[in-house]
């Protein structure tokens, strides 16, 4: 892997089922990641003004409370553009209002979890310094 290794990486796994959450958190924290979790669009913001240094918010579009994935992306890449996000979503036609939030689109579900950390790559990757 280019660019930051996954023990300096902090991922925010942003999922309502908690199921699907939890298995995607432990898998990302066995690859190396450090793993915060949450539910809702609230719990991210909440992060993102602590101290925690959160590199990729990984977010469902349907989201528990008043925003969606895409009201969290937007809102994301507007007050912290250091912040990747990857949204994921089994709801037909999500990539295309997605185009302009994420960088690769909507990842859809059923994923599987190398896909996560391949898209995680890619946009670390693109934040990576390029050799002069």
């Amino acid at each position: 892997m280019t660019g930051s290794a996954p023990g300096r990486l902090t991922i925010m796994v942003v999922e309502p089922d908690i199921l699907v959450r939890m298995v995607l958190a432990e898998y990302l924290r066995d690859c190396g990641y450090k793993v915060v979790e949450g539910g809702c669009a609230d719990d991210v913001f909440a992060v993102l003004r602590s101290d925690i240094k959160v590199h990729t918010v990984f977010a469902e579009v349907r989201l528990l409370g008043d925003s969606d994935g895409f009201a969290l992306a937007k809102a994301t890449r507007e007050m912290y553009p250091d912040v990747d996000v990857v949204l994921t979503s089994s709801v037909a036609n999500a990539a295309d209002k997605a185009s302009d939030l994420c960088a690769e689109g909507v990842l859809e579900k059923p994923y599987h979890p190398d896909e996560v950390i391949r898209r995680i790559n890619v946009l670390r990757d693109r934040r990576a310094p390029r050799p002069a």
